[in-house]
């Protein structure tokens, strides 16, 4: 119990830095192992994604109403914070897509394990973006402006994590807000970056579904 309530508490810079952490384990392996250094970055970074994402999650199901609302705001760190890891997880997905492309036999590891090291960024890196916006349209629900305002849930007056998981999940594989309506001039902006956000993170799985079949034809 003692340990439930302390993840739940964790802000999203301790969540980072454990995270970070465990990452730095990662790299000392993959280091012994002789794996270059792009890859180990690569490696880096889908374990920082993989256990923030976890963290986040553990919370997601944990955490009552009545709680998120106290903690909302904490819980979304600063637009900074927000905006860098998003900007990061984009970097990531380009970065890793042009790395298959240009994907050579010559490396120190086998194209396969390579081209598996990049497509596991790729996704990790999409689940983390759509994972940090959870947060943020909690934020802005509960704690900017009217608290309870600016997203209509069907059936659900407060709703909670899982309820804005699905609305940022939802957003992000169909570029649309399915049965939410988003009433708020502030959340719409949000959500319209957001929803184009998602295309170009989507377009990278597409490119990297059609170079990795390419490779196979031939």
């Amino acid at each position: 119990m003692k340990l439930k309530n302390k993840i739940q508490d964790f802000t999203p810079i301790q969540k980072s830095l454990i995270s970070f952490t465990i990452s730095l384990v990662t790299v000392a392996i993959s280091s012994w192992y002789g794996i270059n250094l792009i890859m180990t970055t690569l490696l880096f970074w889908i374990t920082f994604c993989m256990s923030y994402s976890a963290l986040s999650w553990y919370i997601f199901y944990q955490m009552p109403v009545t709680q998120i609302i106290k903690k909302a705001a904490s819980e979304d760190g600063s637009r900074l914070f927000v905006t860098i890891f998003i900007l990061l997880a984009s970097f990531t997905c380009l970065f890793a897509v042009l790395l298959i492309i240009i994907a050579d036999t010559r490396t120190d590891m086998s194209k396969g394990l390579s081209i598996g090291i990049c497509v596991m960024s790729i996704i990790s890196s999409w689940f983390l973006v759509h994972t940090t916006y959870v947060f943020h349209y909690a934020h802005l629900f509960y704690v900017e402006g009217s608290p309870g305002k600016g997203l209509d849930f069907p059936g659900s007056e407060k709703p909670d994590y899982v309820d804005f998981a699905y609305f940022s999940f939802v957003l992000g594989c169909t570029f649309q807000v399915s049965d939410v309506e988003v009433s708020s001039r502030k959340i719409r902006r949000v959500v319209l970056f957001h929803g184009l956000l998602s295309f170009a993170l989507n377009t990278f799985v597409v490119a990297l579904t059609i170079n990795i079949i390419s490779g196979l034809i031939h």
